[in-house]
């Protein structure tokens, strides 16, 4: 995939409920250029599972940061993840690419049983598989409700940007794999089967890509406050002391039999993202069995959550696969650690094959 020609400098912004991040980013040659790069907490209770709740609350922070870091630009792209958004794999008869839009529109309803009105539909084709003993399309259809759509782009034209770009996070991430040349120095990963994991606060973004394309995507309502919320039951820590503790743990995969605060807190972030895992690998199963052939080579974490030492330990203890936490990626220029910007960088590429 090689860069979309832009010859001005695009926002970038990534929503979360815990955190906001937003890069200024141009092309140059074929290197996304970052400009500038920060970060800013979202306001408590203003956004949830990718639903603004407090728009004055998140469109002021915003505001703020944009007026901070002195960004002048005005195109907005803009990625989210939500459970709200719904991801399907349907079986569909070998017809031209072109002609399959226009087939869904009648015959959507029939795979997705809900009001078809409320949601605004795109389609990617995976391609061929075997429904029977028919050879059919593979296409995956993503619905996002049209009120969240509406809501963000009211908050981003309330900031006086230009919202051009509204994309999900699962087909985000596929372009970047799909994009560069390697990860962390020299993981090559676009001719491998892999699964990211975005380790969110409210919730987990999984996605399994082939090849640079996405495969089937999930998002599990289990995140970082989780884990916040099961540590507060145990410790009386403050908002800092308990992101503190957090970052302080050397391996969160090692607990040994003493009764400590360290062990107390290890075996309580231990338990949580082995829930988390339990859902993760019904994802992964459900992959797998689809084709006889098909098989994961490595998982990808990045998030939150992934800056706790050891979790890469426990997703590959858990699953016998090469785990690795990202932390660079090839093919950009950016003055700081990409880790919190993998989204916000992913959304710059433009993918053809999503309609």
């Amino acid at each position: 995939m090689k860069l979309p020609f832009f010859n001005k400098s695009i926002l970038s912004i990534d929503l979360g409920t815990y955190e906001t991040k937003i890069i200024e980013a141009k092309r140059n040659n074929n290197i996304i250029q970052v400009n500038k790069a920060f970060s800013l907490m979202t306001p408590e209770s203003s956004y949830e599972d990718g639903r603004i709740k407090n728009d004055l609350s998140l469109k002021e922070a915003i505001r703020e940061g944009l007026k901070e870091y002195n960004i002048a630009s005005r195109t907005a792209y803009l990625t989210i993840k939500s459970t709200s958004i719904i991801t399907r794999e349907i079986p569909f008869p070998l017809v031209e690419p072109k002609e399959i839009g226009s087939m869904l529109k009648f015959q959507l309803a029939e795979y997705l049983p809900m009001d078809i009105s409320r949601y605004k539909t795109q389609h990617k084709v995976l391609g061929r598989i075997f429904d029977g003993e028919k050879e059919k399309l593979n296409v995956l259809i993503f619905a996002i409700p049209k009120d969240i759509i509406d809501k963000h782009y009211f908050l981003l034209s309330e900031l006086d940007l230009k919202p051009e770009i509204l994309d999900y996070q699962s087909n985000s991430i596929s372009k970047l794999i799909k994009y560069t040349d390697a990860f962390n120095d020299g993981i090559l990963v676009s001719d491998k089967v892999v699964v990211t994991i975005d380790l969110g606060h409210s919730n987990t973004n999984v996605s399994i890509i082939k090849n640079g394309k996405l495969q089937t995507s999930r998002t599990i309502e289990i995140g970082g406050k989780d884990i916040d919320e099961n540590i507060k039951n145990l410790f009386d820590f403050t908002k800092d002391e308990l992101l503190e503790n957090k970052l302080k743990i050397s391996d969160v995969s090692v607990i040994n039999n003493e009764y400590t605060d360290q062990n107390r807190l290890n075996n309580v972030i231990k338990n949580t993202i082995e829930n988390i895992i339990d859902k993760i690998d019904n994802i992964i199963k459900y992959y797998i069995s689809k084709e006889i052939e098909n098989e994961i080579h490595m998982i990808l974490l990045y998030g939150g959550l992934s800056r706790i030492k050891g979790v890469d330990k426990i997703f590959g203890n858990y699953f016998n696969i090469d785990t690795v936490i990202l932390s660079d990626v090839d093919e950009v220029s950016i003055q700081t650690s990409p880790y919190k910007y993998f989204n916000c960088l992913s959304t710059l590429l433009r993918d053809e094959e999503v309609q």
